[in-house]
């Protein structure tokens, strides 16, 4: 068996980002960017007002024998519209927010420090003095011309694409989601609309699977059930080869219908297919016909647990995310881990924020077939090989798959 981390390692090794594709801003969410975006204006583009009010010579806003100065009022400007003419001393201009400063002026004062007769008056009292660049936005205090605003390997977000529409990207350069082929394995497993018969189970990993390849960005397609025979594998996999990657579950044991494995000998190569961890010691990887394929475990939990930490790095690579990994934290293990194991453990907890630190309980029940004690699982605390325990109240290391309540 091999260490998680040179499996990793070697998984990704041997996996390239996908093919670069245009998409229209609207269709980027979610996507990773191609290339580094480089602003090519300033940002804002010229210098505009923060507040509505007037725009004026600070100098004129200072009291004159304690009395506020009178400027008359030279005329106004909206926002989408130029000035006609420059603010000069002793006047002052309407402004509103986001309209260009009018020339001449090097400040702004808010309505609420001003008092008029009203919207037609000519004339408007200075109630407070302002500084030079008050209430002024200058013009690239956002962004500057040819400065790098997001980095190649950036996912596109909510405020990702705020950002790109307002420096003009239409369409976005990003690497093309990864197109995943799910197939569940054996003659035991029938799909999950059909009734349960004596020694059935439903088809749960490949639904599993497809959501957990949708929520790491790929687009995943279900191709049903191979049942425990050569040739019912060759025909799933002639299906599955038209894929970026394929996602077995089940028959890559050690069992006289653990079939997948002779398919990949068959027709490409295995790279391994044991792993020293638990949940999930059967994991397979390699190729059928170019494609790559990561066999994981038949077992549920085992199966999302394995998806977790090299089925997602793998999607995260062909999409072109500069992280590939989940973060991991230092936790307070409130209840303990005292099953030994000789595997590398990762047990589902719950990790909160409480009294200043990260504390995390066990979701109960930690066997491979138990689905529910993924349920309330926001983490997995590593407890390393070779039959270590953590005591109640110990710190381990733990894999973030969610954020922590806080």
């Amino acid at each position: 068996m091999i260490s998680v981390e040179e499996a990793l390692e070697r998984i990704l090794a041997e996996i390239k980002p996908l093919a670069i594709t245009q998409v229209p801003l609207s269709q980027s969410l979610g996507l990773v960017l191609a290339q580094d975006i480089i602003a090519q204006e300033d940002i804002p583009p010229f210098a505009n007002s923060a507040m509505d009010g007037f725009a004026l010579l600070s100098q004129d806003s200072k009291p004159r024998n304690g009395t506020p100065p009178r400027l008359r009022i030279s005329g106004s400007v909206a926002a989408g519209y130029m000035a006609d003419h420059a603010v000069e001393a002793g006047t002052a201009m309407r402004i509103m927010t986001g309209a260009p400063v009018p020339p001449g002026a090097d400040a702004v004062i808010q309505v609420e420090l001003t008092r008029s007769d009203g919207p037609e008056s000519e004339w408007v009292e200075i109630l407070q003095a302002v500084t030079p660049g008050n209430n002024i936005r200058p013009a690239g205090e956002d962004m500057r011309r040819g400065q790098t605003v997001l980095l190649h390997g950036t996912e596109i977000r909510a405020w990702e694409i705020g950002i790109l529409a307002t420096l003009g990207w239409a369409t976005v350069p990003v690497t093309r989601r990864p197109r995943v082929a799910i197939l569940g394995t054996g003659d035991e497993v029938i799909d999950v609309d059909e009734p349960l018969q004596p020694g059935k189970i439903r088809n749960s990993n490949s639904y599993l699977l497809e959501a957990a390849v949708k929520q790491a960005g790929g687009e995943a397609v279900r191709l049903g059930v191979a049942r425990d025979t050569v040739e019912s594998l060759r025909e799933k996999f002639s299906e599955a080869i038209k894929y970026d990657l394929i996602l077995t579950s089940g028959g890559v044991s050690v069992g006289d219908f653990d079939l997948v494995k002779d398919i990949m000998q068959e027709q490409g190569k295995i790279n391994f297919w044991r792993i020293n961890m638990r949940p999930g010691k059967p994991v397979a990887f390699g190729y059928i016909s170019g494609v790559p394929l990561l066999g994981l475990p038949g077992n549920p939990v085992s199966s999302a647990v394995t998806f977790e930490l090299f089925g997602r790095p793998v999607l995260r690579k062909m999409m072109g995310h500069a992280r590939l990994t989940r973060p991991q934290i230092d936790v307070i293990v409130e209840d303990g881990v005292q099953d030994r194991a000789m595997r590398r453990h990762y047990v589902r907890a719950h990790v909160e924020w409480r009294d200043n630190h990260f504390i995390a309980r066990t979701t109960g029940n930690q066997g491979s077939n138990i689905m529910t004690s993924l349920l309330n699982a926001n983490a997995l605390i590593i407890v390393p090989e070779g039959g270590v325990t953590v005591a109640p109240g110990e710190t381990a290391k733990a894999i973030m798959l969610d954020r922590p309540e806080i």
